[in-house]
Formats: structure tokens, C-alpha cells, sequence
């Protein structure tokens, strides 16, 4: 009771305190590294980083090794008359010097196919100016940091649903135990009852009756039991263990407690920690540069210098006839498309103006999440005092009525009443602890301080 009071003071200070159990702390890790999904969503952020380091390289010069070799027979061809040009001139000689030396020339008909051609080169290629690369790699870089903000936000989200389903197996726990000190009180009233049957001093109606009851408890005892098997099942299915493994279980729990902070802070932390907001606001930058991609393209030429090296010629030889080198600088403008590159930017600006759209809508539902939990929480702590003072009243009850039925001063269906009473504020009193509880992990994880 002092500890729920001194709770409240602290809540006007307005606080903030993080408490931490090193138990819970040591299974949330552990479910953290074992998560199939999250693994997932490392693989994606691995994927991302290889993507981006593609559109790095792309700012790089590339440097190839290529070689043809052609063979070819028939198609087009291109007359030479090598023969009507030069044979007049050479019988004119002839004469002129009285003697036969030069010979008479065929006319040439060349294929334009080459026949026993190679080209062996190393080429590379470094682009000059290219805007494309350049918002590419931006891009890339935030679609990086989109995947490690969506991989934070689901580990925000597995660390509330473990430390929730902790929270619950502890309460089954408690109800357990809470049904069994029941049990040891109805099986001590069977002993007395038949005591005083015995003794004559009670009728066996009593027995039946305390019999009825223990057979009821020992029922509850029976659910308690499956409710403890379901819930430490589903908290090693988040731990990806064996779903019959034990728990440990950490006595000092209910100091996970939170101390409250004013709601505008919560509010304030959660805007600034959450990690939707960081998903969101790395999509809508990536957009931003895929939208000045498309700009850049319209308006934009691309600039590259390409040098070749190496051997070129007929038959398959490297000698100094056929080596060669040759460099140029290409440019490539894309004047004109039909519209389609107008119709790129639109439709980026579209995209762009919906993810905005969506960081507001984000914006008011974080908020609301912020002030039911907020609220919620704030309730459960005050549900807490109540439910302390309830279970003290009715445990002194029942130990006067227990006392008293000892002594034949009350009617049997009073005792039952004042267990019962009393077994019921301890169940609420436990429920609301561990509900608080939740509502602390639920707290944590709307501003993302899980």
C-alpha cells in the first residue's frame, strides 16, 4: 500500500522512469535474436545495402574485355574498276618505254561482309555527367534507411509482445497460487466440519457442502494449470524455444512499473522516437529523389567518355598493323518521348503528395495511440489502489468469519462468502497489477522507448 501511494506522489513530480527487471530484460534479447521475422527484415536491410552499393559503383569507370572474330560469305557487294581506271594508263607506258612491264588489271568486286575479321579490345567507359546516377545512389540510401526504420518498429513491436505475454504467464502464476492457498483453506473447513459432525455438534450437510466447494476450487486449480501451459507455450513461441521450456520468474517484477510523465511529453517523445516516422519520412525522401531523377532526365543530357585498345583487322594476328586505340566523348539528350517523361514527374509528384498525406494521417493516429495508452495506463495505477484496499477489507473479513465459524458464532454460508469474496479481491488485485503492467509495456511501446 505505502509503495502504490508513494507511486502517486511521484506521478505529480511528473518523472519519467524507465524501470528494468534484468530477467525480462535477458528473455526480450534473447526473442529479439531468435525472431524468424526480424532475421527477415535484416535480410532486407542486406539486400538494400547491396542495391546501394551497385548505384555507388555506377559512379566508377567500367572496363571490359571484348573480342569478334567474322567469317562470311555472299551478301552485299561494291564494284572497284580498278581495271578500266589504271590499264589504259599502263598500255600507254608500255609503248611509251617499248616494253611489257606492267600487267593488266580485273577489275574488283569486294563483298562488304568481312571475312576473317576480328576485333580484340579492352574498352572503358567513364561516365562524364549523369544525373540519373546521382539521385539513383540517394535514393538507395533512404530506401537503406527505410528498411532499418521498418525492422526497428517490428522489434518495438515483438519487445511489447514479449514482455506482455511474461506479464500474463505471472499472472496465471498468481492465480494459481491464489486458488491454492483457497484449496488449503476449504480442505482445513472439510477437516472441521466433519470434527463437528463429529462431535455431534453439526449435522452432514456441512461435510456435503465443504466437499461441493473444495471439488469447485480444485476445478479453478485444474484451469489455472491449463492457463499456465497456454500461456508459457506462446511466450516460447515468441522466444522461438521449445513451447514446453520453463520461465524464470523475476519476484521483483511489479517494479516494472512506470512512473508517469505529462502527457505532452509522451507525446513529444513518441513524434520524435517512433520509428513509422523515420520509415515514412526515408520513403518520402527516396520519392523526392526519384522525383528529381525524372527531372533530370527531361531536361538533362548524359555524358559519357568511352577508349577503346587493342587489335583490329583480317586474320586472326596482333602485330603492330593492327593494334589501335581510339577515344570519344558520347553524349545522349532524349529531347522528345511522347510526354512520357512529363508523365514520370507527374506521377512521382502524385506518390509524393500521397506519402505526405500518410505522415499526417501517422501523425494523429500516434497521437491518439499516445492518449489512450496514456489514459489506460493512468487508470490501471489508480485501479491498483483500489483493488489493494479491497483485498485488505476482505481478508480482514474473512479472518473474522473464519474465526468466528470456529466458534459456531456464524452460519456456514457466510464463511463461503467471505472465502469467496476474498479469493475474488485477490484475483482482481493480481489481474490488475499485471493489467498495469501490460499498460506499462504498451506505454513504452507507442513512444518506442521499449
Amino acid at each position: 500500500m505505502k509503495k502504490i501511494s508513494l507511486l502517486f506522489v511521484m506521478m505529480c513530480f511528473s518523472i519519467p522512469i524507465w524501470a528494468q527487471s534484468p530477467v525480462l530484460e535477458k528473455y526480450v534479447e534473447q526473442g529479439l535474436k531468435s525472431n524468424l521475422t526480424l532475421q527477415q527484415l535484416g535480410f532486407d536491410i542486406s539486400t538494400r545495402q547491396e542495391q546501394l552499393n551497385q548505384a555507388k559503383a555506377l559512379f566508377l569507370p567500367q572496363l571490359s574485355f571484348e573480342a569478334s572474330y567474322s567469317r562470311a560469305e555472299g551478301g552485299r557487294t561494291i564494284d572497284f574498276p580498278v581495271g578500266d581506271l589504271l590499264n589504259p594508263v599502263y598500255d600507254a607506258l608500255d609503248r611509251i618505254n617499248g616494253s611489257d612491264v606492267f600487267p593488266t588489271i580485273t577489275n574488283v568486286n569486294e563483298q562488304l561482309l568481312p571475312d576473317d575479321f576480328h576485333d580484340t579490345k579492352v574498352r572503358l567507359i567513364q561516365p562524364l555527367f549523369n544525373s540519373d546516377i546521382k539521385y539513383n545512389r540517394l535514393a538507395q540510401e533512404n530506401l537503406v534507411f527505410m528498411e532499418e526504420a521498418r525492422s526497428a518498429a517490428f522489434r518495438n513491436e515483438l519487445t511489447h509482445d514479449i514482455r506482455s505475454a511474461y506479464f500474463r504467464h505471472l499472472q496465471t502464476l498468481e492465480a494459481l497460487k491464489i486458488y491454492q492457498d483457497s484449496q488449503l483453506v476449504i480442505e482445513e473447513l472439510v477437516r472441521v466440519n466433519k470434527r463437528l459432525v463429529a462431535n455431534d455438534k453439526a449435522t452432514y450437510d456441512i461435510i456435503y457442502s465443504a466437499e461441493s466447494a473444495l471439488a469447485e476450487v480444485e476445478a479453478n486449480v485444474i484451469r489455472a494449470q491449463k492457463d499456465i501451459d497456454v500461456t508459457r507455450s506462446f511466450f516460447n513461441f515468441l522466444l522461438n524455444r521449445d513451447l514446453s521450456d520453463s520461465i524464470e520468474v523475476d519476484g521483483n517484477i511489479k517494479s516494472e512499473l512506470l512512473v508517469l510523465s505529462s502527457l505532452s511529453m509522451l507525446s513529444a517523445d513518441a513524434f520524435q522516437e517512433r520509428q513509422e516516422f523515420k520509415q515514412i519520412e526515408a520513403a518520402i525522401a527516396a520519392n523526392q529523389n526519384l522525383l528529381d531523377l525524372n527531372k533530370s532526365a527531361t531536361y538533362l543530357p548524359k555524358v559519357n567518355l568511352v577508349m577503346d585498345a587493342g587489335f583490329q583487322g583480317f586474320g586472326y594476328t596482333f602485330d603492330s598493323g593492327q593494334d589501335y586505340w581510339l577515344a570519344q566523348v558520347s553524349m545522349s539528350w532524349n529531347i522528345f518521348k511522347g510526354g512520357e517523361k512529363k508523365s514520370r514527374v507527374r506521377a512521382s509528384l502524385f506518390e509524393l503528395e500521397k506519402l505526405t498525406s500518410q505522415k499526417e494521417q501517422l501523425r494523429d493516429q500516434v497521437e491518439f495511440e499516445v492518449i489512450t495508452a496514456f489514459n489506460e495506463y493512468k487508470a490501471a495505477l489508480e485501479s491498483i489502489n483500489a483493488a489493494t484496499r479491497r483485498t485488505e477489507s476482505a481478508e480482514k473479513t474473512f479472518n473474522i468469519i473464519q474465526k468466528k465459524y470456529r466458534e459456531n458464532q456464524v452460519l456456514l454460508i457466510e464463511f463461503y462468502e467471505a472465502r469467496d469474496a476474498f479469493t475474488r479481491a485477490q484475483l482482481s488485485q493480481s489481474i490488475t497489477t499485471y493489467d498495469a503492467l501490460i499498460k506499462a509495456s504498451e506505454l513504452k511501446k507507442v513512444i518506442s522507448k521499449n
